[in-house]
């Protein structure tokens, strides 16, 4: 299996969040559904090998939604309606739910920050993605759980809790790159390594 986790330090998914001005109204959720896309869609399909999981921790924090390609329905590579589908899932959660319920075929939802994702992706090889880290291309990281910062990336109360857990670092090369781009060049790097 393999997994991405992207961490939005300021996405939302609530009752604020307008779908014609979604880049501004949501914290930044855009930069999660594009991963989503990135992660989950292929030329006429959906990687159904792939988890996703977008860690909101803006709004009405913290909401975790999962994705699994093997069973999700409905995903479609443009925003608007990634978001539409997303907002009405976690609209449909109880707060009160800090385990992953499935709120619509292949989308789950928790109350709950990345301790919820930790407890799900038990036992995978966990990665950590950081500037500066070693090159995936000098490992031989076929899956696991590949964790992601949007465009604030990481809080060092995060990365050492990421430490505790076993998170490897790891990049994906010498230059800075966008969150989507990160994990389009990862799905690249596993798919030529299989």
């Amino acid at each position: 299996m393999r997994a991405f986790v992207v961490v939005g330090k300021t996405a939302k998914a609530d009752g604020t969040v307008r779908l014609d001005d979604l880049a501004g109204t949501s914290g930044r959720l855009d930069v999660l559904l594009r991963s989503v896309r990135a992660a989950l869609c292929v030329s006429h399909g959906i990687r159904r090998d792939v988890r996703v999981y977008l860690v909101m921790l803006g709004g009405d924090a913290p909401r975790t939604m999962r994705i699994d390609g093997a069973f999700a329905r409905f995903i479609r590579p443009d925003e608007r309606p990634l978001a539409t589908l997303f907002l009405k899932s976690i609209a449909r959660a109880d707060a009160s739910t800090e385990t992953f319920v499935e709120e619509r075929a292949g989308i789950a939802v928790a109350c709950a920050g990345i301790d919820a994702v930790l407890a799900d992706l038990r036992g995978e090889p966990l990665y950590v993605l950081e500037e500066g880290a070693s090159d995936i291309r000098g490992t031989n990281t076929t899956e696991g759980a590949f964790v992601i910062g949007d465009q604030n990336g990481f809080d060092a109360e995060l990365r050492a809790h990421l430490a505790e857990a076993g998170a490897q670092p790891i990049c994906v090369g010498p230059t800075s790159l966008h969150t989507d781009d990160v994990i389009t060049v990862l799905n690249n790097e596993l798919d030529r390594a299989m």
